[in-house]
């Protein structure tokens, strides 16, 4: 009988509350971080069908690991940097599931070159001599990364399918749309003037912003059909639950948790000084120095870290082998990184800056979710370009003003 491990301990889990909490994963995280999470070594076997894709991510890490110890510093390679993360906007948002992975899996095999695919795939051991170039072996390790990725995903969640179903509530893309149409009362008012496919799709966002605010898939479709039986046009049913797309939408980006610690008032409002416990090593704090004010900036604005030596509550970084990063909840204090993890990794220096925003009390902009009727998860990231949405993201003036509304006074 073949078992799958999973490590799921409380530094593996973001805001938990119970070790029945859904694991938090990061929507663009790397094989290696997904690793984390599995015990053993590449000769594990995993009672799934996605076993194939797993062996094969393993062994490409493996391989890369290996030529990496052969290799000095600066020639050493990495899957991981801003212009190759993947990025999974509102309107294309990422679908999984194992049927469709393993036809991505099918898809590769008849793409990888045999020089990589007799051994990722085939019998014939890895060798930090590479028989095809840095750039080839990155460029398909890349796509074998994110196909291990996916796979790891399923796996970490499938045991909580039940939960993500009810996540569904959380999907804002009834409101995004709808807010994107040019006139769009005038428009749901001339309902019976618009065309079969566009009252189809409005429908459909329609019936999104009343699932938002509570209400079942049944519920709303039939309060939708009463209305235009009733009344001939949409517009009320709009008005009506616009709002609860509203606060969906804005909790996803605004500030509901407040830090005790932060002081910025008075007349100076280019610098917002918050404590950090000192770090142990000189290291440590170039790092969260580099990344964290190096994000955390806009025009003249600045945000300074004032270290300390202080306590629990005061924020503070832990290392902590395996680890998935995260923080002990909006506007929490520790910070967990993996300690297995270069710093000098772009993720790495990505992760940290992202984390601090939750230590301000910024939530994650991402929707995940499970569709029960089509038994897929769906993905997708509000902004690509916001740092609290994606890894591609930056900091932005949005960021600034809604710290200036929590935390300055005059």
């Amino acid at each position: 009988m073949k078992f799958l491990f999973l490590v799921l301990s409380m530094t593996e889990i973001v805001f938990a509350q119970s070790r029945f909490s859904i694991p938090h994963l990061d929507l663009e995280m790397t094989g290696v971080e997904y690793q984390n999470f599995f015990r053993g070594s590449l000769d594990d076997e995993f009672d799934s069908e996605l076993e194939p894709v797993m062996r094969m991510g393993k062994k490409y890490l493996d391989w890369l690991k290996k030529v990496n110890e052969n290799r000095p510093e600066g020639m050493k390679l990495s899957l991981s940097s801003p212009e190759n993360q993947p990025g999974y906007p509102i309107e294309s948002p990422r679908v999984s599931s194992p049927k469709l992975i393993l036809e991505s899996l099918s898809q590769l095999k008849s793409q990888l070159p045999e020089e990589l695919k007799s051994t990722v795939l085939g019998s014939t051991q890895i060798n930090h001599i590479l028989p095809v170039s840095d750039e080839v072996f990155i460029f398909w390790g890349r796509q074998i990364d994110e196909l291990y990725a996916r796979a790891s995903r399923w796996l970490l969640q499938e045991p909580y399918l039940w939960a993500y179903a009810d996540r569904k509530h959380d999907d804002v893309r009834g409101y995004y749309y709808l807010s994107r149409v040019l006139e769009v009362e005038e428009k749901l008012l001339q309902w019976k003037n618009l065309s079969q496919e566009t009252q189809t799709q409005y429908q459909t966002w329609l019936e999104g912003l009343c699932f938002n605010g509570g209400g079942s898939s049944s519920e709303c479709r039939e309060e939708f059909q009463e209305t235009i039986q009733k009344i001939g046009h949409p517009k009320d049913f709009y008005l009506k639950y616009l709002p609860k797309g509203q606060v969906k939408w804005a909790g996803l980006f605004n500030i509901t948790q407040k830090r005790d610690d932060i002081i910025w008032k008075g007349e100076d409002l280019k610098t917002l000084k918050t404590p950090f416990t000192q770090p142990e090593s000189e290291e440590v704090k170039t790092f969260l120095s580099e990344n964290i004010e190096d994000e955390w900036k806009w025009k003249d604005w600045r945000l300074n870290l004032n270290f300390i030596s202080g306590g629990f509550d005061t924020t503070h970084i832990e290392f902590v082998p395996g680890a998935t990063p995260h923080v002990n909840g909006l506007a929490g204090s520790t910070i967990t990184m993996d300690a297995n993890q270069p710093l000098t990794e772009y993720h790495v220096r990505w992760t940290i800056r992202h984390e601090f925003g939750h230590t301000l009390g910024f939530p994650d902009c991402y929707v995940e979710f499970y569709d029960t009727d089509k038994a897929v998860m769906i993905s997708y990231q509000l902004d690509t370009t916001n740092l609290m949405c994606s890894r591609r993201g930056k900091l932005q003036e949005k960021h600034y003003e809604e710290l200036k509304r929590v935390y300055y006074t005059p």
